[in-house]
């Protein structure tokens, strides 16, 4: 028998050491490989900011670096950015998923068109084109934990009244009935597409309501309460008259509305991270989603004028409490 017909038919388990160690290496610089998806190469195209609004993204950023455990690469995208240096800039380095932050963020990348899938966040809204094509989470909280708080603060309330604009909402529309019904509320909701037909709209609602049996939903949304004088004369008749109101604005808290439910950055990165994860191992469908990553402020004076009692256990659960001690 020759020495060839004598190596064993098996490799030895040195031998096969190599093979796995060698197999292991390829199956690492296969692309898209469930190995490469341990350690996402995730790209965030963001908008570069200043103060308070370069925070949010510092806080998204951070928080998407918290469950994605893959190699983050920032973007920061000036108001009138080089398209074409952009465009160079993603391609010299693989990327497994871009994660576009606000709305520059988005138009940014709609223009690039990387190869790689797209997810969205840190935006109210998207157009009708970007949801049907884009994975995203708004800012906007989840319409069952606000009225699940509202039954909790005010277990009173039977009907709460929006102002919405369809453009900009009717993916929200939707989920606010379910969690009304849900939470055995009325939802009574009317549309404006500018701010003088939601003023118009508000002072009918305003009129309508009934103290202690009805409530009123202010969305964070500049063509429903941009209106500085608008926002006055609504909590001011809310204060005079005993309603309530409640908003996804903590600045509106400030104001005297009894609370809002606002979007924790940090929460949302952390989702959007989980969203990178599943996209690179099967997917996301498109399509726009509330936050259930949230925040709470309370404006305990209005509590009290409205004569809500709110225990101590509750107060502990909030984040921001207003006025400020």
């Amino acid at each position: 028998m020759s020495p060839a017909s004598k190596r064993p038919l098996y490799p030895r388990p040195a031998d096969a050491r190599h093979w796995v160690y060698a197999g292991l290496l390829l199956l690492a610089l296969w692309p898209g490989s469930a190995v490469l998806a341990v350690q996402p190469r995730i790209m965030v195209i963001y908008p570069e900011a200043k103060g308070g609004y370069a925070i949010l993204f510092e806080q998204i950023i951070s928080g998407i670096e918290e469950t994605a455990k893959g190699i983050i690469i920032p973007l920061a995208v000036p108001p009138k950015p080089d398209l074409e240096a952009l465009q160079q800039s993603i391609e010299r380095q693989p990327i497994d998923v871009v994660i576009a932050l606000g709305r520059r963020g988005i138009e940014t990348a709609r223009a690039l068109q990387p190869k790689a899938p797209v997810i969205a966040g840190g935006l109210m809204s998207m157009s009708e084109a970007d949801m049907e094509t884009y994975p995203a989470i708004s800012l906007l909280p989840q319409p069952s934990l606000l009225f699940r708080r509202l039954h909790e603060l005010a277990p009173d309330i039977q009907r709460v009244y929006l102002v919405y604009n369809p453009t900009r909402h009717d993916w929200l529309l939707p989920r606010a009935k379910a969690a009304a019904k849900q939470e055995g509320l009325t939802l009574i909701a009317r549309p404006a597409t500018n701010i003088r037909s939601a003023a118009r709209l508000y002072r009918e609602l305003v009129g309508e309501m009934k103290p202690g049996h009805d409530a009123l939903w202010l969305l964070q949304d500049s063509t429903l309460t941009g209106d500085t004088s608008l926002l006055s004369y609504l909590l001011q008749e809310a204060w005079q008259r005993r309603l309530l109101i409640f908003s996804s604005s903590p600045a509106h808290v400030r104001r005297g509305a009894l609370f809002s439910l606002y979007a924790d950055k940090q929460g949302l990165g952390r989702d959007l991270g989980h969203f990178a994860l599943r996209i690179v191992h099967k997917g996301v469908k498109p399509g726009l989603r509330p936050t259930s990553e949230v925040n709470i402020a309370v404006n305990l004076r209005t509590a009290s004028h409205l004569g809500l009692r709110i225990s101590y256990q509750q107060q502990r659960q909030f984040n921001l409490v207003f006025p400020r001690p």
